[in-house]
């Protein structure tokens, strides 16, 4: 609802009393109202079936990705700025993709658009938007916003993630999309629960073919330009997805995206070989431990292809206990997806990832980065 503050936050808000917090996160996790649907999540599900493959989705030429190498790239390794290294290269590099995410969110049709920001681009800078190339359909599919920086020679494309009111078609249409993937292991079923049936949309799962046409557009119409890809949840997971088919050409850092090797091996068709190979350092989640470890309890293999950085420490909302880390407690399931909507929540991200330590401008959040953080660890 209320318009987001595009600037960075000084602290992080005080620490909630169990009550308080038990009843903010009924309204903060309205990515995960759907999820609180699971006293009927003891039954096991069958496995997805695997989504059509297309001759579209495929590696980057040659002469793409010649042009990438010599043109306009992004400052430093992606890595190494996650670490502040230099000083001041976190905030250089998240800032942007923070906004643009944003933005993507309150400016797309559907629940949460807001018409103040119907045209807003990332502050600061010499950024603009290109709505011509933009993805908005009010039925469903992809969601995406395009930004330029024509002085740098640089793009950003931000894939907005889900909706999940239910009196919106294209937040069904997403539900069934996660659905159809098992996005949510064996629970997918009830925590992207819809009261429509799924079948009527299982035309529209196209998302990856969707989001690769999408960029490739732009890369054609900006053949010169570095492009750079985010995203949050699901729009995390088609950001990485279509960065994966263009390896050495597209770069992506994302938040908390929906696990997405299902999508990698069954869509794309990339073989075990073909995921191990990806470059790791390109493709980058930053996500609170609670919200991406919990995925990869229920997707084992939730973002394998890429690193995970873990926002580590942080005061964490109730209910949220370290065992949903590790474990899978049928007994627990409730408290596990409020626990999970909660900190997967984009405004609370906004807040941890532009966080200034006190008495500083240093990043007050630095992730841990790992490839092992992105599977389950026994």
């Amino acid at each position: 609802g209320a318009n987001p503050r595009y600037r960075t936050a000084s602290s992080l808000p005080r620490p909630m009393a169990a009550p308080a917090a038990a009843a903010s996160a009924g309204r903060a996790c309205c990515r995960a109202r759907g999820m609180l649907r699971l006293l009927a999540a003891t039954q096991l599900l069958g496995p997805a079936a695997a989504l059509p493959m297309r001759p579209d989705v495929m590696l980057a030429g040659a002469a793409l990705r010649l042009a990438a190498q010599s043109g306009p790239s992004w400052p430093g390794p992606l890595l190494e700025s996650l670490s502040d290294q230099p000083p001041g290269s976190y905030f250089e590099l998240l800032e942007q993709l923070v906004h643009a995410v944003g933005i993507t969110y309150r400016s797309s049709s559907g629940p949460e658009f807001l018409s103040a920001l119907a045209n807003a681009t990332i502050p600061g800078g010499s950024w603009e938007r290109l709505p011509e190339t933009e993805a908005d359909s009010d039925r469903g599919g992809v969601h995406g916003r395009t930004f330029i920086d024509r002085s740098k020679k640089r793009i950003i494309i931000a894939f907005r993630g889900i909706c999940v009111d239910d009196g919106h078609r294209q937040c069904q249409v997403d539900k069934c999309f996660l659905q159809s993937f098992q996005a949510f292991g064996v629970i997918s079923n009830v925590a992207y629960h819809t009261n429509v049936s799924c079948d009527q949309f299982a035309n529209e799962f196209d998302y990856v073919h969707q989001a690769d046409a999408y960029v490739r557009v732009v890369q054609a119409t900006y053949p010169d330009y570095a492009l750079f890809l985010t995203g949050h949840s699901l729009g995390g997971a088609l950001a990485i997805v279509t960065a994966a088919a263009q390896p050495g050409v597209l770069k992506a850092v994302t938040f908390a995206p929906t696990a997405f090797a299902a999508l990698l091996n069954g869509t794309m068709g990339l073989s075990p070989a073909a995921i191990a190979a990806l470059p790791v350092d390109d493709l980058i989640a930053v996500c609170d431990q609670y919200d991406c470890l919990i995925n990869a309890v229920y997707v084992h293999s939730a973002r394998e292809g890429s690193t995970t950085c873990l926002l580590e420490g942080l005061e964490e909302p109730w209910p949220c206990e370290e065992s949903m880390q590790v474990k899978i407690d049928p007994n627990a399931l409730k408290n596990t997806l409020i626990c999970k909507g909660s900190t997967h929540d984009w405004r609370r991200y906004e807040k941890l990832l532009l966080a200034t330590a006190p008495g500083g401008s240093a990043p007050q959040n630095i992730p841990s980065c790992s490839t092992a953080n992105s599977v389950y660890q026994a």
